[in-house]
């Protein structure tokens, strides 16, 4: 947990009144089934929680053995993914068990290799997500399979896709996709704006609105077109397009 005590409080009874504040702030959705995949960002705590929160109050923890866990590589140049070598995620209020097995598994696969201590650690587009999972899960029997994903074209997205879709077809397996969406302004060489749609941040809204419809029509290709056309800096693409196409 070593963004604990500045991405978030390092504090057990903080973060637990904290994380249970946000929860229940939360709107629970009446879903048609059971949840398989969510996404949910990974700023610091206090630019993003109310927003994770949304996703993980449609969480029933009772339904799930695992937790598979895709996040975009900040740190690392990939071409390809790679898992944790971890056996435990610690975090102030309380720890995870790693999913060993399918670790072991994935690992015998084509595109996989495994992260240094120092590339687990550092990654905060996983760890963000981890305090917010325990306090959902709490003490139910479930285990987390981290993986770092990294630049992937189309081709690779679908073969991660492919060989994913075992676990999606799985009723106990939930996916978290971590992501942000837009990232404006001089620090992200990134300055898309529509007069036509009003102020900028009204723009931003509406560009990343229409990343959202295809990502809701599970469609993969129009994703990635969408990306073409607009260079949306959604730094989650990666393995969202792999959940995009695990699905399709």
């Amino acid at each position: 947990a070593t963004h604990a005590g500045s991405w978030y409080t390092n504090k057990e009874a903080e973060l637990n009144i904290l994380l249970d504040a946000n929860l229940k702030a939360a709107e629970k959705k009446a879903t048609a089934g059971l949840v398989k995949l969510l996404i949910g960002p990974h700023a610091g705590y206090s630019h993003c929680l109310k927003t994770s929160a949304w996703a993980y109050a449609n969480v029933d923890p009772t339904k799930y053995k695992r937790v598979i866990l895709l996040g975009p590589s900040h740190y690392v140049h990939l071409t390809n993914c790679a898992l944790s070598a971890c056996t435990t995620y610690k975090t102030p209020i309380g720890n995870i068990d790693v999913d060993t097995e399918v670790i072991s598994k994935l690992r015998e696969m084509p595109g996989f290799r495994m992260m240094g201590q120092d590339e687990d650690e550092k990654e905060h587009s996983l760890e963000m997500h981890i305090p917010l999972i325990k306090k959902v899960f709490g003490e139910n029997n479930f285990k987390l399979v981290p993986i770092m994903v990294g630049s992937l074209d189309q081709k690779k997205e679908e073969s991660y896709g492919k060989i994913l879709l075992e676990y999606l077809n799985d009723t106990e397996t939930l996916f978290v996709a971590s992501s942000d969406f837009c990232h404006w302004g001089r620090n992200f060489s990134y300055f898309y704006y529509q007069k036509e749609d009003g102020k900028i941040y009204q723009s931003i809204e509406k560009l990343d609105r229409r990343g959202m419809s295809e990502i809701e029509a599970n469609n993969p290709e129009g994703f990635h077109i969408y990306l073409e056309e607009t260079e949306n800096t959604i730094c989650g693409r990666h393995p969202i397009a792999i959940m995009l196409n695990a699905i399709k």
